[in-house]
C-alpha cells in the first residue's frame, strides 16, 4: 500500500513553515545570549566602579545621569546635531564610496590610478583628516563634513571594488553572448550580485559615520554628542560621559538595526 503523496503546495506551505519557525528559534536564542552578555558586562562594571572610584560611576549613578540628560532640551540639541551630521556623511559617503568602487572594480584604467590613493587613505587615523579640514576650512560645519565622509568614503570604496571584481564572469559572458545593453546588463546582471556588498557598504559607511563623528566634533565642534562628552571629560563628570556614551550608542545601535532589515527585507525580497 503506497503512502498518500502531499500536493507540491502542501509540501512548499510546510517547509515555509518550518523555515520561519527555525528563524524564530534561532532570534529567540540570539536575545536570550545578548542579555546573558548585558548581564555580565554590569556584574562586571559593579566592582569595577567600586574599586575605581570616582572615575568610573557606579551603574546606579550613571543610570540617575541618563534619566537627567533625557529631561534636559539641550541633549536633544546636540542628538539633533550630530545626526544631521552622520546622514550628512552616510549618504554622501556612500554614494562616492560606491560610484568609485563599481568605477574600480569595471575599469583597469581606475584600479590602477585609485588603488594607492583608497590604501594610503585607509591608514591615515581619522584625526588627521579632522586636522586637515580644519587648517583648510576652518572651525565650521564644512570642515566636519568634508573630515566625516573623506575618513569614511575609502572603506566603502574597498568592500564594493572588492564585491565588482569578485563577480561571476559566467554571466557576464551570458549578457554579451544575448547581446544585453548597458543598461539591462548592469540591472540584471550586475546589480543583482552586488546588493549583499551594498548593504555591508551601507551598514559599514553608518557605522564608521557615527563613531568618528563623536571624535571630529570633540576636536573641531562646540555642539554635538562628542561637544558634550569632551566637556563633561574636561569637567570631571565621569558619570555624565558615560550616560552621553550610552544613550548615543543605544539611540545609534536601534536606528541601525531597524534600516539594515528593513533595506536587508527590500532588497533581497526579489529571491523570495
Amino acid at each position: 500500500m503506497t503512502a498518500p503523496v502531499s500536493p507540491p503546495g502542501n509540501r512548499a506551505a510546510r517547509a515555509i513553515a518550518d523555515r520561519d519557525s527555525v528563524g524564530a528559534r534561532l532570534a529567540h536564542a540570539g536575545w536570550t545570549w545578548q542579555l546573558l552578555a548585558l548581564g555580565l558586562l554590569l556584574l562586571a562594571w559593579w566592582p569595577l566602579s567600586i574599586s575605581m572610584e570616582p572615575w568610573v560611576p557606579t551603574p546606579l549613578a550613571t543610570g540617575e545621569s541618563i534619566v537627567e540628560l533625557l529631561g534636559d532640551g539641550e541633549f536633544y540639541d546636540d542628538l539633533y546635531a550630530t545626526s544631521r551630521r552622520i546622514v550628512t556623511a552616510f549618504l554622501a559617503a556612500g554614494l562616492a564610496g560606491v560610484a568609485i568602487g563599481l568605477w574600480m572594480g569595471l575599469s583597469k584604467l581606475a584600479e590602477q590610478f585609485f588603488a594607492p590613493v583608497v590604501a594610503i587613505a585607509l591608514a591615515i587615523p581619522d584625526p588627521v583628516y579632522v586636522m586637515f579640514a580644519v587648517l583648510t576650512f576652518g572651525v565650521g560645519e564644512r570642515s566636519t563634513d568634508l573630515a566625516l565622509v573623506v575618513a569614511v568614503t575609502p572603506f566603502v570604496v574597498n568592500i564594493v571594488r572588492a564585491s565588482v571584481a569578485a563577480r561571476d564572469p559566467q554571466l557576464d559572458e551570458l549578457a554579451r553572448v544575448y547581446r544585453f545593453g548597458a543598461h539591462r546588463r548592469y540591472r540584471d546582471v550586475l546589480l543583482p550580485q552586488l546588493v549583499p556588498a551594498l548593504l555591508a557598504a551601507g551598514r559599514t559607511s553608518f557605522a564608521l559615520s557615527w563613531k568618528i563623528v563623536v571624535v571630529v566634533e570633540g576636536m573641531s565642534q562646540p555642539t554635538g554628542i562628542g561637544a558634550a562628552i569632551l566637556d563633561s571629560f574636561n569637567l570631571l563628570r565621569t558619570r555624565e560621559v558615560f550616560a552621553y556614551a550610552i544613550i548615543f550608542t543605544v539611540v545609534m545601535q536601534v536606528v541601525e538595526q531597524a534600516g539594515v532589515r528593513l533595506a536587508t527585507r527590500r532588497a533581497l525580497a526579489w529571491r523570495s
